[in-house]
């Protein structure tokens, strides 16, 4: 009786430690959900942040005409009447391509 009673008893510890560590409530498992609540704190702290900074744009749209005009001039390309764009572009200069062309080039160097 006793033997049986010592094997029940080393039976219930032995699964009662492997519950403890990789059980539902285990070890394991509270580590992994200590770590997802770490990255979802971090998110929420991110997405606080990005909250923080929509509502003062937001803010200045609705109180600073100069916002919304900067705003429509930026994503929407708006001009004001009688402004004038100019766009510049680097060109190449153009190689010589007669032997005739590149003497005269050269010359100009």
């Amino acid at each position: 009786m006793r033997r049986v009673a010592r094997w029940l008893a080393v039976a219930f510890v032995t699964l009662a430690l492997v519950d403890g560590v990789f059980g539902q409530r285990g070890l394991i498992e509270n580590r992994r959900l200590a770590q997802r609540n770490a990255e979802m704190a971090a998110t929420v702290e991110a997405l606080q942040t990005d909250n923080v900074a929509l509502a003062e744009e937001s803010r200045r749209l609705k109180e600073d005409p100069a916002a919304v005009e900067e705003l429509a001039r930026r994503e929407l390309g708006l001009l004001k009447p009688g402004e004038l764009v100019v766009i510049l572009r680097d060109v190449p200069a153009p190689t010589p391509t007669t032997p005739e062309e590149f003497r005269q080039d050269k010359r100009k160097r």
